[in-house]
Parts: C-alpha cells; structure tokens; sequence
C-alpha cells in the first residue's frame, strides 16, 4: 500500500510538472501579440515577394496592434531566412515570408532544419504567376525566335533569374527541354538586379515574377513579357501571352506562391492568432488593389491545414523534378 501511494504521488508530481511548463505557453498565448514582430523576407527589397510582403505586413499591424516590421535576410535563394528562422524561440515573434523556396531549398542545400516538421504554414495569400521577359531590343518574340537566337549566338541563350532554386532557376530547364536549345543559367540576387540587368541586355531573357520594379520597367519599355508561364492566361495580366501560344511547350507549369510561416512548435493559439490577422490583411481593399496592381493572383481561404498540405505537396513535386535533371544549386 506504501509502494502504491508513493507511485500515486509521483504520478501526480510529474502531471504537475507538465501543466507547470505549459503553464507559460499559454498564458503567452493568451497575451499575444505584446511587442513588435519580424517578418523575414529571404529576398532583397525591391523585388516582387518583398513587394508582396511590405504590403501585407503593414496590413498585419493594423490587425495586431504591433508593428509587424520587414527584415531583408537575402541569399542563398532564401536559405539565409529560413535558418534566421528555425534559430529563433517558436513564439510568433518571428515569420518567415514563405513561398516556392521552401519547397525547393532542401533539395539543393544541405540544411540544419527537418522541413517537413521545423516550418509550420499560417496562411496563404497569393499564388504568383512567372513571366519571361527580354530586352526591348531583343528580337525575341515566339519561341521560334528563341530557337533562332541560340544559334546566332553559338551557344545558346542565357537567362537571368533571381538565384538558384528560384521558379526562373527551373525555367532554364523548361525552356531548354521544351524547344531543345542550350540555356545558360545567370543567377542574381534577387529579382530586382536581375530586372537591371536584363533591360541593360546583359542577358536574353529573364523569368521574374510581378514586381513594382518590374513594372517600372514594362511602363518605360525598357523590358517586354514574351509569355506568361503557364496553360491558361491570368486575369490579373490582360493580353499577355501564354507559352503556348508563343510555341513553348511546358513540361510543368512555373507559378509561385505566397504565404506566412513560423517556426515548428510555435503554440497553435499563436499560429490561430496569426492566422486570423494574415487572412483579415489578404482580405483588406488595400492589399487587394496592391496585388492586382502587380499582376498577382489573391488566393482564397487557404489557411494553416490546407496551406502545409500545398507546401509538402510542392516539396514532392520540385523535388521530384530537381531530381529528374539532377539540378545543382548554382
């Protein structure tokens, strides 16, 4: 009977050195947000995920009562965000700007982090299309014309892009494979200096995705769009041109995506919390009126459960497809 109430105790002990621990997570939970936040974006400023971003980061703050404040922690194609990230406590006062290289880091990158179980997707709130652009004195407008440049020039074409991993990085193999011409792969870091560059013609072409920068460009016609990278044509992008219809063939269609993550372990009251603020800022008339500016696609009602299924689900796709043309993060 004495071995039994000693057994009692101790069970009671340790069940009240659980709730003890658990104690904190909630009341913090409860409490959150009580200071500002971080919101990591893995790109330089300028381009169209920080764009994106500033935009509903400061939607964010409205929603929160706290300044939810943009840090730029650009390279290695948003590596360098991601690992700021997962070195962080898991307490909702650091996010991470989540997009297409989550899904594709890992497989390029030896990483410290398990990315199926150290990121946890809050909400999605943009799907992005990807567009090929040239300069405006290229030549280039179907994908015969592509076909053509590369053997003017001898040894194919070179494309820019905003780093490796990136929609533009896998494109070079798109364009490669579907019209069977030899790409050169010029990474930069981030779609802005790659913008830049391309309307100085130091490439042929560049795969970016919609940007205020980008259109800065369009409106000076210092770069064109030749195609917009997917079957079907975007409402946000009147006129513009699909692949096919220009004769590229697509073994995969490229299209990006933006969302909000935090950290594994992050209390699912905080993430709930998040949650709520990301999806009250993707539904505001401003950050509306910001995306269709841009050309960018609102996403509907993706919260966490169905927003971490996407992300897996391309974390197999690009892999597969990283695989298949054993690319290198180069």
């Amino acid at each position: 009977m004495q071995a039994r109430r000693f057994t009692l105790a101790a069970m009671a002990g340790a069940c009240l050195c659980v709730i003890a621990a658990a104690m904190p997570q909630v009341a913090q939970a409860q409490t959150y947000p009580t200071r500002a936040i971080s919101l990591l974006v893995g790109f330089p400023a300028g381009g169209g995920f920080d764009t994106v971003m500033r935009a509903l980061a400061e939607e964010m703050s409205k929603n929160l009562g706290h300044p939810v404040t943009v840090e730029n922690r650009p390279g290695a194609s948003g590596a360098i965000a991601t690992q700021a990230l997962v070195a962080a406590p898991a307490d909702g006062y650091t996010l991470l700007a989540a997009g297409l290289q989550l899904a594709t880091g890992p497989h390029l990158n030896k990483v410290s982090y398990n990315p199926q179980t150290d990121l946890v997707m809050v909400r999605q709130v943009s799907s992005v299309p990807v567009l090929l652009l040239t300069h405006a004195a290229s030549p280039i407008k179907t994908g015969a014309d592509i076909v053509a440049l590369a053997k003017k020039n001898g040894n194919g074409v070179t494309i820019g892009t905003g780093g490796p991993g990136t929609t533009g990085h896998f494109g070079t193999f798109v364009v490669g494979t579907g019209l069977n011409v030899q790409t050169v792969h010029v990474p930069f870091r981030g779609g802005a200096p790659a913008l830049t560059a391309l309307a100085g013609g130091e490439v042929d072409l560049l795969f970016d995705q919609p940007s205020g920068a980008m259109q800065g460009m369009l409106d000076s016609k210092r770069v064109r769009v030749v195609a917009l990278m997917q079957e079907s044509p975007s409402s946000g992008l009147p006129g513009v041109k699909t692949a096919k219809e220009i004769g590229l063939p697509l073994e995969l269609e490229l299209r990006g995506w933006q969302g909000i993550g935090v950290r594994g372990g992050t209390a699912a009251a905080i993430v709930k919390r998040l949650d709520a603020a990301v999806a009250a800022a993707a539904a505001s008339p401003v950050f509306k009126a910001r995306l269709a500016g841009l050309g960018i696609d609102a996403t509907g009602n993706v919260g966490p459960a169905e927003f971490q299924k996407h992300y897996l689900d391309e974390l197999n796709r690009w892999g597969a497809f990283i695989k298949k043309y054993d690319i290198k993060a180069n």
